[in-house]
């Protein structure tokens, strides 16, 4: 059966096994992987994290000509507003649900909202979100897209999350992309080739999705870059390209599949190029599958010669440091700290699943006893860990950075940092440069006491991590 037939994506959990609760050693954890479905964990004491709503938003936010109604109470709003504010980006507006429509339904108010919407801001897509509140009360968004389709001649793509199927906010841009795909990719089956290369980019730092275009120029390629900045018609173009390339296997993996399967379009799913090495293999890769190994090649040398001579003698011999980043991005910087001379001590990673065990294969065969901590928002786990670690470097994007600092130790947040390709070497190494020389800060910081009691630290980080009993 055809993937977008479907109302919905399928959540992480049934489609990769997805674990958003674990604690051990990288050959545990590949151990677990290769005897096939892992046993799922459960947290007894759990902290906030992001759901799938905000990811959808997030990823909608991109998209060119758009706007957004977020079908749900205004608070839901509020992780639009977190993204028009953070970046500048999105146009939206929020049907406001109040008690009654959630017992009555409020079909009568996404159709005003709608014709609202599109006289005010004459957007070539419109995008209707639904949220927890929909998902119980079970409005027929439906009913109204098909009925303004017609009639506002606009092109209109419903989004359902529910924000309670899933522990795994990624589950949000599967279910965006789903939707995307499904009402603007066009007829299913195979369709002619064209020379365009699908760049798919997911919620990139702008100059790390710009570092990967100007890679794949330099080769001579025809891009087509979605869904960050695309239009209505990229998706439709995405359909007929020779290949999709993902900058992150983690987040894309879901649209690069489907393209595949739908349309027939290969799909490399390359690891993520963070790294001399890594970003040599992921051109290497897109070399060998388009025909072009020797300029792959040869801009590689060109372009590690120059990180080399940027960087200098900059090194992290000698250092210890600690990592927390989605997974690919968090496999990506470990390599990358070792071409750089340090020394990995742990690594939390946002959720664990089928699509990394070969990076878990390849990392267990050099550090199996490697600690490796599966959590999203729970910073008592982390800083629990960091604690008994004392690694002399911390690199992450998580929220709570600040508590992490309060012990004493050098932080660098990549929220804001580019880290793909040869230029993030650099850009990176200057941020961690910078970190280490410029300490002040962070002792200062240590001096304000943890939010955690004593008697919780005592306790083995995975205190509260169990397994789930069926």
């Amino acid at each position: 059966m055809s993937l977008l037939k479907a109302k919905a994506s399928r959540t992480r959990e049934k489609q990769l096994d997805t674990l958003n609760a674990w604690q051990g050693t990288l050959f545990s954890a590949l151990t677990e992987f290769s005897l096939g479905e892992p046993v799922k964990r459960i947290r007894t004491f759990s902290q906030s994290s992001e759901d799938d709503l905000l990811y959808a938003l997030r990823l909608l936010a991109g998209i060119r000509d758009s706007v957004v109604v977020i079908h749900a109470p205004r608070g839901c709003a509020a992780a639009a507003l977190f993204h028009h504010v953070e970046r500048g980006k999105g146009r939206w507006i929020v049907t406001n649900l109040d008690d009654r429509d959630t017992i009555m339904g409020a079909d009568g108010k996404l159709r005003k909202a709608v014709k609202d919407v599109n006289q005010r801001y004459n957007p070539e897509l419109l995008f209707i979100v639904s949220s927890p509140v929909v998902a119980i009360n079970n409005d027929d968004i439906q009913s109204v897209v098909e009925e303004l389709h017609e009639e506002l001649e606009l092109d209109i793509v419903p989004i359902y999350v529910t924000g309670f199927a899933s522990h795994h906010a990624v589950t949000g841009y599967d279910t965006t992309l789903h939707s995307l795909l499904k009402y603007l990719g066009g007829k299913k089956g195979k369709h002619p080739h064209d020379d365009r290369v699908n760049l798919l980019s997911i919620a990139e730092h702008p100059h790390d999705r710009n570092e990967a275009q100007r890679l794949l120029l330099a080769l001579g390629l025809e891009l087509n870059t979605l869904p960050d900045g695309a239009s209505k018609g990229s998706f439709h173009q995405a359909a007929t390209a020779r290949l999709s390339l993902s900058l992150d296997q983690d987040s894309a993996n879901y649209l690069g599949v489907s393209l595949r399967d739908e349309y027939d379009v290969p799909y490399s799913a390359l690891p993520r190029p963070v790294g001399l090495g890594a970003t040599g293999r992921w051109l290497a890769g897109v070399g060998k599958a388009l025909g072009l190994d020797e300029s792959a090649q040869k801009l590689h040398e060109q372009e590690s010669e120059k990180v080399r001579h940027s960087i200098g003698d900059f090194t992290l011999k000698g250092l210890q440091v600690y990592l927390s980043l989605a997974p690919s991005t968090a496999f990506g910087v470990l390599e990358l700290v070792e071409e750089l001379g340090g020394e990995v001590v742990g690594i939390t990673v946002s959720r664990l699943d089928q699509l990394h065990k070969g990076a878990i294969e390849e990392l267990s065969a050099r550090h199996p006893a490697l600690l490796i901590h599966v959590a999203d928002g729970q910073p008592f786990e982390e800083v629990n860990i960091i604690k008994r670690l004392s690694p002399d470097l911390y690199l992450g994007d998580s929220l709570h950075l600040a508590q992490v600092g309060r012990l004493g130790i050098p932080v660098v947040s990549l929220r804001d940092v580019p880290v793909l390709g040869y230029r993030g070497v650099t850009a990176l190494a200057r941020r961690i440069s910078t970190a280490l020389l410029n300490r002040s800060f962070g002792e200062a910081l240590s001096r304000s006491s943890l939010p955690y009691k004593d008697g919780w630290l005592r306790r083995s980080p995975n205190w509260h991590i169990k397994k789930e009993v069926k």
